[in-house]
């Protein structure tokens, strides 16, 4: 070989990478997303964007308990995680690192363990052309000791899934306002629904994939599918960010 150049060495695509980059809908680019993820390390992931003045801040997650009565927008992911591109270990296995948290900040990194987010990655990610900014918290149940074991330094993996899933959730709409032409408001909306569908339609909207949601309503994924079939036909929506978009009207 001449020139003595280094032959530059290719980065292998993250494991379901190429399942978000195609995915015909938000519904199945989120679920990619989640399952990407997992078979990086990270079953547990929270997905935040917002506008310039975070106002309208938008969220998904498979750990929707973590916001329960707090307002996504004092995520403390958007005040400190994205001055930079820069990855950082997060979590409660990592609050001591980060002393200068305001004690509202740190209470709900703490808030985490709850949920079986104890160690993990913020991925601040932001397209060029986007007005919003935000990114991923990905994480696991690993303590310290054995999250740096596992993990000596950022996985490059977790990067590039955190890129191509904003992209493709960017493309299918997510975090778009609501469209203020849709009739239904969400109280007159959800009553056109079944109980059962209620419900799901609330844990879809909030990041649970439909495997999660088959779980905790002691259902099977076939039967969810069913039912989300028909709560998005009575929504007269067609994928889970147009749901999400309908629940977040006043």
């Amino acid at each position: 070989m001449s020139g003595g150049g280094r032959v530059p060495v290719q980065q292998p695509e993250p494991i379901g990478a190429a399942a978000i980059d195609t995915a015909p809908d938000a519904e199945t680019a989120w679920e990619a997303t989640l399952g990407a993820f997992a078979a990086a390390g990270f079953p547990k992931v929270i997905y935040i964007t917002a506008d310039r003045g975070r106002r309208d801040v938008a969220t998904l997650t498979n750990i929707p308990e973590l916001y329960d009565g707090v307002d996504p927008a004092q995520d403390p992911f958007l005040e400190w995680c994205c001055h930079s591109y820069e990855i950082t270990r997060t979590g409660p296995a990592y609050l001591q690192d980060y002393d200068y948290l305001p004690a509202a900040a740190r209470d709900f990194i703490r808030r985490a363990a709850r949920t079986g987010f104890t160690s993990g990655f913020a991925v601040p990610v932001r397209l060029a052309e986007s007005t919003r900014y935000g990114g991923f918290n990905v994480g696991c149940d690993l303590g310290r000791a054995a999250f740096e074991a596992a993990w000596p330094a950022p996985p490059e993996s977790v990067r590039l899934i955190a890129l191509v899933a904003h992209r493709r959730l960017e493309e299918l709409g997510a975090g778009q306002r609501p469209d203020p032409s849709r009739p239904p408001s969400t109280p007159s909306a959800l009553a056109a629904l079944s109980p059962r569908e209620r419900e799901l339609a609330i844990l879809l909207a909030r990041g649970l994939s439909r495997k999660d949601c088959a779980r905790d309503c002691g259902l099977s994924v076939h039967t969810v599918n069913d039912y989300v079939k028909s709560l998005y036909r009575k929504l007269g929506v067609s994928n889970r960010i147009e749901l999400v978009n309908l629940l977040r009207q006043p």
